[in-house]
């Protein structure tokens, strides 16, 4: 039997594998009420490094591997901090009957108002504004044309989840139509619902709000690139693997794309030589646009508290792959003593 700090009779146990969060006061004052304890696991001491095991981890920048959940079997929950869960071997998670819980709640204000923001920099070309003054041209403005009103604009989002639709109520009043594709929304006010070839050529400002997976990987790559207007503007303020970065890069440079506004990239933080950080009329943020003071208390906090509530077999409002978990457990093969 694995000896886990709860079969020794002891308070529940959740660790911190990795965040950049400093201390874990916030994760440890969540979960408090569940009398779930909260370790610091980012020294040596940590389940992964030979120390006591976990009862469960919560991770924000580690791969999750089936390998590694093996070489942990006493973990009975895995919370990630953020929304997205690429980083994490959910099928794997599935089979072993470990929840994966994240935290989509914590920052659609956050993430909307800096997509928001960029899109805004982007049409005023505030930006390359800045930049001309810095170099002493004030005068030369005209190297900022074209410049289109926002209000002939469409604006096309490819994904209206929570984040998606509240770029929408604040985008509404500076733009002339909305689209959307999004196969599982339902109606919209004032949105037109469009395939993805309508979303990607209609827009002259496309704006990503989907999660990552096999599906999405390079969504926005050469091809798609190519069913763009080259007067649009991409923004991308959800996973940066959703864009082939290559392409993106490739396509400003030759002018068949006009501007790129992104707060993620392939790879974070980039290389030296990430062709984004030499392509012309691209405005790149360090995957900020989560964060305001209170949207991080709200992540640790919420992902600390959901966690802890697995352990106590407590209602959960965001297990990732609870479907999984329900046909797993639906298929199971009934014991004798079930059947007693």
């Amino acid at each position: 039997m694995t000896e886990t700090w709860e079969s020794r009779g002891a308070k529940p146990l959740l660790e911190v594998l990795d965040s950049s969060y400093g201390d874990v006061e916030v994760e440890s004052a969540a979960a408090a009420p569940a009398a779930v304890e909260v370790r610091d696991a980012r020294a040596e001491h940590g389940s992964l490094n030979g120390g006591t095991l976990a009862d469960g981890v919560l991770v924000q920048y580690a791969t999750i591997t089936a390998e590694v959940m093996d070489a942990n079997p006493g973990w009975k929950v895995i919370g990630r901090y953020g929304v997205g869960v690429d980083t994490i071997d959910l099928a794997a998670a599935s089979a072993r009957s470990i929840p994966v819980v994240n935290v989509p709640d914590y920052c659609e204000e956050e993430v909307a108002t800096h997509a928001v923001a960029l899109m805004l920099d982007a049409n005023r070309r505030i930006t390359a504004a800045d930049a001309l003054v810095r170099r002493g041209e004030w005068a030369d403005w005209a190297q900022l044309r074209p410049i289109a009103p926002l209000s002939a604009a469409t604006l096309s989002l490819i994904g209206v989840g929570r984040i998606g639709r509240e770029v929408i109520r604040l985008m509404r009043p500076f733009v002339s139509r909305i689209i959307a594709h999004d196969p599982f929304a339902g109606d919209l006010d004032g949105v037109e619902l469009v395939d993805l070839d309508t979303a990607l050529a209609d827009g002259d400002i496309v704006s990503l709000h989907l999660p990552l997976t096999a599906d999405t990987h390079h969504l926005v790559d050469a091809e798609a690139i190519t069913r763009m207007k080259a007067t649009a503007t991409l923004v991308n303020v959800s996973r940066g693997g959703l864009v082939d970065g290559a392409a993106l890069a490739a396509a400003l440079h030759d002018g068949r794309l006009a501007m790129a506004a992104l707060d993620v990239l392939e790879t974070e933080p980039p290389a030296a030589d990430d062709p984004m950080l030499a392509a012309p009329n691209a405005i790149i943020t360090n995957h900020l646009a989560w964060y305001s003071d209170a949207s991080e208390q709200r992540l640790r906090a919420r992902l600390a508290e959901r966690c802890a509530a697995v352990l106590r077999a407590r209602e959960v409002p965001s297990i990732v792959n609870r479907a999984a978990l329900d046909r797993a457990a639906a298929s199971a093969p009934v014991t004798a003593l079930e059947h007693s």
